[in-house]
């Protein structure tokens, strides 16, 4: 058995990896290329009953804190579950002005309101006070300080990256490592030009994903299209065939009756 220290993110399957065994995941790649896999307890439970009790995976341990939470708890909840009952059943929020994240307090994402099921990958709800989530000003251009490298786990260049997010140059975000970027929110932390980041890079995520279907879209349509006229094709040889037969077979009988009458 081994300790890491507790330094965020370490527990993402990469650093483990990197950490435990001195593996460098590739560019690009997942942890399973370094000829490992990584799974969380979770997991591993949730396997265990699958296999060797024939259950299926129906709930989720959910931690339900905050700073607005009266009754922090970790809960065991039916998937499909409401983050407002969990929070009624830890005693409510108890600030109006606090607000709602699934997750974790880096990584999580904010939600509209209470009315949101829980979900498989569901692992916290929290009610954060304003004090907790502190003002983090208006963002103000960069200054190029390089902090956001220096506090990037995967050894990105925030910095680029959200030059090119803003200028809506795709190719040159992904030839960067967009796909790479974990979202810890470690380069938006540390940030003097307190610039979202993340956001950007979420943004960024959005876009060339819409982009992914409308290729498959125009790629799929373009099939459809290739296909109808293929079909067109084979109708208008398949006329023109029976149309030579008929012509074969009437002067064919035309030759026998001239036969005939000789």
């Amino acid at each position: 058995m081994l300790s890491l220290p507790s330094r965020y993110p370490a527990g993402s399957a990469k650093q483990l990896i990197q950490l435990l065994t001195g593996l460098e995941t590739p560019a690009g790649g997942r942890g399973t290329d370094t000829g490992l896999l990584v799974h969380n307890v979770g997991t591993a439970y949730a396997a265990h009953r699958a296999l060797r009790h024939d259950r299926p995976l129906i709930s989720r341990i959910v931690t339900v804190s905050g700073g607005a939470v009266p009754e922090p708890r970790n809960l065991e909840v039916p998937i499909g579950a409401l983050a407002a009952d969990l929070l009624t059943y830890c005693g409510g929020v108890s600030d109006e002005r606090a607000r709602l994240l699934m997750g974790g307090p880096m990584m999580g994402q904010p939600l509209p309101g209470p009315q949101v099921p829980v979900i498989k990958g569901t692992n916290g709800i929290l009610a954060l006070t304003p004090d907790e989530i502190g003002e983090a000003g208006e963002p103000s251009p960069c200054i190029r300080c390089g902090r956001c490298v220096e506090a990037c786990p995967m050894g990105l260049l925030p910095l680029e990256l959200s030059k090119r997010a803003r200028g809506e140059d795709w190719e040159g975000i992904q030839a960067l490592g967009l796909n790479d970027c974990m979202s810890c929110g470690s380069c938006a932390y540390v940030c003097p030009s307190h610039i979202p980041l993340p956001q950007y890079f979420a943004y960024a995520r959005g876009m060339l994903a819409a982009q992914r279907r409308e290729e498959q879209k125009a790629r799929r349509t373009r099939e459809l299209m290739e296909q109808r006229q293929a079909r067109f094709e084979r109708q208008e040889r398949a006329k023109a065939e029976a149309a030579a037969q008929r012509r074969a077979a009437r002067k064919q009988r035309a030759t026998v009756l001239e036969e005939d009458e000789d």
